[in-house]
């Protein structure tokens, strides 16, 4: 269990004390669950089946690689991350080479669910928000520190996101914005054409930014309980 200690200043009070609902990091939960679950089924015997002499690969572990590779891939191209993508294909070699060398093929998946769903948790934990009457305090701490410290006076705006799961549970981010753009992203769309004429071709490309409400989860309040309650004491104390 992480500890935080929050020191006022003189005169200073605390308003708010918070960290990310459990359900803020769901999708974290739900990857490695499943990953878990591919390996007790692959522990079980769920996974066996009998292919047609003229495939020469095992039916357990063809099975296992479409159960854990493609799901995993689609995952990638939704979190627009190739990580997931690399970790399946990673643990569904090993799970091979472990059941063709005679050891358990089911240890790889297992052991990464297991460390990884610890993991989220501890990481989740790590998070501790404050809004006091003078700052807003954003600190992580897994692995290493990360902590973020932000004056009431620098705030120009406060936006709140909020999830499906959010609207069902009441949780989401709150996201403080301040005029050297802290809290802000950036979505680019590209697009470009090339005319090749004789030996040489010729391209032309152009682009358009838009800034988005965005940062990580030691930059904003992010998954908190109630956040509509903490952007109202936030925007009470910017009016103020």
């Amino acid at each position: 269990m992480q500890r935080f200690e929050m020191k006022l200043a003189r005169g200073e009070e605390l308003l708010v004390d918070a960290r990310p609902h459990p359900l803020a990091f769901a999708g974290l939960y739900l990857i490695y669950g499943y990953i878990l679950l591919v390996g007790i089924l692959l522990w079980t015997g769920a996974f066996r089946v009998q292919l047609p002499p003229i495939i020469p690969v095992e039916g357990e572990l063809l099975v296992l690689w479409l159960s854990l590779v493609v799901p995993l891939v689609i995952a990638s191209l939704i979190k627009i991350s190739w990580r997931w993508a690399l970790i399946s294909i990673v643990l569904a070699a090993a799970s091979t080479y472990m059941g063709y060398s005679g050891y358990p093929s089911w240890i790889p998946e297992v052991a990464f669910g297991l460390v990884g769903i610890l993991s989220v948790d501890f990481y989740r934990r790590g998070h501790r928000y404050y809004v006091t009457t003078k700052r807003i305090v954003m600190e992580k701490r897994f692995l290493s520190v990360r902590k973020r410290e932000l004056p009431i006076s620098k705030i120009n705006d406060v936006v709140v996101e909020i999830p499906l799961l959010g609207r069902i549970f009441n949780f989401g981010t709150v996201i403080p914005l301040t005029a050297s753009g802290l809290g802000v992203g950036e979505d680019l769309a590209l697009a470009g054409t090339s005319v090749k004429v004789n030996r040489f071709e010729v391209g032309v490309a152009g682009g358009r930014g838009v800034n988005v409400p965005r940062a990580r989860t030691f930059l904003a309040l992010y998954g908190i309980p109630d956040p509509d309650k903490v952007s109202s004491v936030i925007s009470s104390l910017i009016v103020g």
